[in-house]
């Protein structure tokens, strides 16, 4: 008789719980704003994109300066010996 409703029908408000239909942008009690949030969560991809950037420059370059090589390759087969032993 009764449809019975999915729990993925709605979404809850991070900040005051609320339950809000999936399709609202902002809650209608405290006004949190969901497009905000995703913006946000955009700046921290490419923030956590560049430290791991970095991160992968300074392993290889400590992985030059613990084999004894020059902190910038010659060649593209010097850089390559940094990480493949290559003969």
């Amino acid at each position: 008789m009764f449809k019975k409703k999915k729990s993925e029908d709605h979404k809850f408000c991070p900040v005051c719980g609320s339950k809000l239909k999936l399709t609202d942008t902002y809650c209608i009690k405290c006004g949190y704003s969901f497009a905000a949030r995703d913006k946000k969560n955009k700046n921290l991809k490419k923030r956590n994109l560049w430290i791991i950037i970095i991160l992968l420059i300074i392993a290889y370059l400590g992985l030059r300066y613990s084999n004894g090589q020059t902190w910038i390759p010659t060649s593209f087969k010097d850089a390559l010996r940094t990480i493949i032993p290559i003969k």
